[in-house]
């Protein structure tokens, strides 16, 4: 199976980090970000090919991994559907996965594939503050950041080369709500860990928890 792995944006939210450094390189544990899917990747023994769609700062990635796998560049931002849409010319299959550089996790590849495209990969997340139960004016119970009962969007997707990919947009807002209103959109369940890195918060609290995982 071919693997398109978004690692395009800027990540100012991530600064001064960022300044000089793609978001995939931004380093957890004194290794890239991007080294963790790849090792991942590798264990899994279900991919064959891996294009890099990346534009921001890219040749800090070529430096580091050198021909390890295909670049996919743009000259300018296109989104996530833009990227794809750049990044499909090297896919030679009629179908592939997609991946969020900044979205670590350990979803079951295998089966993903086997559940077909076209397929977004859902979880079930932890609230970002803590919960107060009420009852008739009072506080009841306090709850620590809980699991919530909602599934969102990890930023994995098992795709189709037939979908309709713009030059220029998002996955998440021109593509996969058009196919899930036409009834073609599967979610496959995750109940893994999932680790988002999108802020410097979030970077510090990565760190610690891919330690506790051994990674």
């Amino acid at each position: 199976m071919e693997i398109i792995i978004l690692a395009g944006g800027q990540a100012k939210r991530l600064r001064p980090v960022t300044e000089d450094l793609p978001k995939c390189m931004v380093p957890i544990n004194g290794k890239p970000t991007l080294e963790y899917h790849l090792n991942f990747l590798k264990k899994s023994r279900s991919i064959n090919k891996i294009v890099l769609a990346c534009g921001y700062r890219w040749e800090k990635i070529k430096e580091h991994y050198g021909g390890q796998f295909i670049y996919s560049i743009e000259d300018k931002p296109r989104g996530t559907a833009g990227a794809v849409k750049l990044a499909i010319d090297h896919i030679e299959g009629s179908e592939f996965l997609v991946l969020n550089a900044d979205d670590i996790n350990n979803v079951d590849i295998q089966k993903l594939i086997k559940t077909g495209s076209n397929t977004t990969v859902v979880s079930r997340f932890h609230s970002q503050f803590g919960i107060v139960d009420l009852n008739d004016g009072h506080i009841k119970k306090f709850r620590e950041k809980p699991l919530l009962p909602y599934w969102a969007n990890l930023g994995m997707h098992m795709l189709s080369k037939k979908v309709k990919f713009p030059e220029t947009g998002s996955l998440e807002h021109d593509v996969l709500p058009k196919l899930a209103a036409q009834g073609q959109l599967r979610a496959f369940k995750h109940t893994g860990y999932w680790v988002t890195i999108n802020t410097l918060k979030e970077l510090e609290e990565a760190g610690k928890m891919l330690k506790r995982l051994n990674l």
